[in-house]
Formats: structure tokens, sequence, C-alpha cells
């Protein structure tokens, strides 16, 4: 079936994705922590987000690091400053932290940003540059540790204090409504942690 693109479904996608279905993602891990529980949020593909959902009060302590130190054009630095405005904190609402999509398997994409096999993802302590990741697929944990970077235990901070909420889309017919609905919800959020600098 040819996939076709639902501009004026766009913004009743973006309202259902702002809508968080699992507070906490310890909801969707098994009790150990260790790995998601089989066959959940769902197998099918769309678009997702992750929320800040714990206490705001980890955001503004001095343990997190809201500074972070991308590569730019003609490998120069560029140095973010991720303020209060920027995640919202005076809304005293949940904080979209990161958008993605899916082709398959939201469940399986889950799986991949969390990596709770492991305790940390990243070396302790790192400054603001961002640090390189184990995988390209990790980039809500990754991103979570360069806010806390002497977390030892980063695995336990993102399932108590990260929520998710996504829209099904599946399959290749509506490989375009994805990319437009990741994209829409970019811009409009911003989330920080998909944050990243044109060559």
């Amino acid at each position: 079936m040819p996939g076709t693109v639902h501009g004026g479904s766009l913004g009743r996608w973006f309202e259902e994705l702002c809508r968080i279905k699992y507070a906490t993602l310890s909801e969707l891990a098994v009790s150990t922590g260790c790995k998601l529980r089989p066959h959940g949020p769902t197998e099918s593909g769309g678009v997702y987000a992750f929320w800040w959902t714990g206490d705001t009060a980890l955001l503004s302590s001095p343990d997190c690091n809201r500074r972070i130190t991308l590569v730019g054009p003609g490998r120069s630095s560029v140095t973010l400053e991720i303020d209060d405005e920027w995640l919202g904190l005076r809304t005293g609402m949940p904080m979209p932290l990161y958008v993605g999509t899916s082709a398959a398997s939201i469940h399986k994409r889950v799986g991949q940003h969390l990596m709770l096999s492991r305790n940390r993802i990243l070396p302790l302590g790192k400054g603001i540059k961002k640090a390189k990741a184990p995988t390209t697929s990790c980039q809500l944990r990754a991103g979570i540790e360069h806010l806390f970077p002497r977390e030892t235990d980063s695995r336990s901070l993102v399932l108590q204090n990260v929520g998710l909420s996504y829209v099904l889309l599946d399959g290749p017919e509506n490989a375009a409504n994805r990319f437009y609905l990741e994209d829409m919800a970019i811009g409009l959020m911003p989330p920080p942690l998909n944050v990243d600098i044109e060559r």
C-alpha cells in the first residue's frame, strides 16, 4: 500500500503525543529494573516521546549539569546552556526530553534507548563536552547521564523519573507521517536531548 502524507492529522497526532501513557518507565521494566517486560508498550511503529515526570528539584540541583558542548561547523565547539526556560521548569508540568520515531516497534526502540542491562553507559564525571555513546541508539540514556555525570546508577534515575508517550503510525505507508510528526514535535517542544548542531 503506497503511503501518503496526512497533513490535516498532524495536529491531532501531536496532541496525542503530548498525553503521557506511562508516568514512569519503571512501569515497563521487570522488578529488578535490568530489562523491559516483554511485549510492551507496543510492537507497532510510530513516534514516541520521553518526558521528565519526576522531581524537578533534581534538574535544579548542583548535581545536574545543564551545559553541553557539541562539535559545530569546522570542528568548532558550540556550548549550549539548558536553562530553566528551555526546560519549562516554572510550568510545573512534565518536560519533553527526547522525541524519536520507529518504523516497526516502539517497544524495541525504548529498550535500545535505555540499555537496562548496565547501571551506567558513559564514564563517570565527564565534563560538559558531549561524550561518545556506546551505540547510536541510546540517546535518552546518554543524555540523562550527561545531565547527571556523577550518578553511578543512572538506570534507577531514568526508570523513576522519565515517562513515555507515543502515537501509533505503523509500517512503510506511514513513513512520511512519522517523519513530519517527529519534526513538528521537536520544533514545538523543543526537547533538549534531541539538540544537534549543523556541520
